[in-house]
């Protein structure tokens, strides 16, 4: 079984300089944050580090779960200011929770495969919540989530109170008659009640479109960050073919960006 370091002395060398930034003689900048201002900066780190991840680059992910671990040192600095809790809670916190966990790992709990150990993951989790003063939806996905990502995880909650389609069939169709029903939101006067009802239908087809993906076991965010990097591939490689600045692209007739985009997507 793979062993922890065995000094963590660079880990408490970070605890101090954090303390430090927050320290008298700090940055301003650094002591002027609260939770809440700091709440952006920490969903911009988990996303740069799940691209750093995707794209498989050793060093980049280094990097970024360093810019990460900031985050949560520097969370729990200003909780500890408030004497609440510490950094050593927040270790202790999910030490404890990933034993609690996988009791087929450190207790004498048999497990047949993966599926039984998710099953007892669901479960334990049940039971925390339980014993969790804070009230708790039938339906708890977190609201911070990204808005595709939490419709999924919306599905698969319902999924388990058999509340879901029956067939990915089911599925499309449904996205198909959101469309359906989009379009002819589009073509109602338009006015501030319209846009809002088109608004709504809007928000419908992308609910639909992430069960479906649901559905056929992909990721959304996953997916769509794919299909992002592939259109930005393709944008490049379009100024690449043609030979021309993002400037030149613009003045360019319909039909010649029709031709740069098909020719890219040859290549990428």
């Amino acid at each position: 079984m793979p062993q922890p370091p065995s000094n963590l002395k660079e880990f408490h060398a970070l605890v101090k300089i954090i303390a430090d930034l927050r320290g008298p003689d700090g940055c301003p900048w650094d002591k002027e944050q609260t939770h809440q201002s700091l709440a952006p900066y920490a969903i911009e780190e988990v996303h740069e580090m799940v691209e750093a991840i995707e794209s498989a680059d050793d060093k980049h992910m280094c990097e970024e779960l360093g810019d990460v671990l900031f985050q949560v040192v520097l969370h729990s600095q200003l909780a500890e200011e408030r004497k609440t809790f510490s950094i050593t809670d927040v270790i202790q916190g999910i030490s404890e929770k990933i034993v609690r966990r996988h009791p087929h790992v450190f207790a004498a709990t048999p497990v047949s495969g993966t599926a039984e150990v998710l099953k007892n993951w669901d479960e334990i989790k049940k039971l925390e919540k339980l014993n969790n003063p804070r009230k708790v939806k039938v339906i708890d996905v977190p609201a911070g989530l990204p808005a595709l990502q939490r419709a999924h995880d919306i599905g698969e909650k319902t999924q388990k109170l058999k509340f879901d389609w029956t067939a990915v069939q089911d599925v499309l169709a449904q996205l198909k008659a959101e469309i359906i029903e989009l379009e002819e939101a589009m073509l109602e006067d338009v006015s501030p009640d319209s846009f809002s009802h088109i608004q709504h239908e809007m928000g419908d087809v992308l609910f639909s479109a992430a069960q479906l993906s649901r559905h056929l076991e992909i990721e959304p965010e996953s997916c769509l960050r794919q299909a992002n990097r592939r259109f930005l591939s393709r944008f490049d490689k379009m100024l690449e073919i043609g030979k021309i600045t993002a400037e030149q692209f613009k003045n360019l007739s319909a039909n010649e960006k029709e031709k740069l985009w098909s020719d890219a997507k040859k290549e990428c």
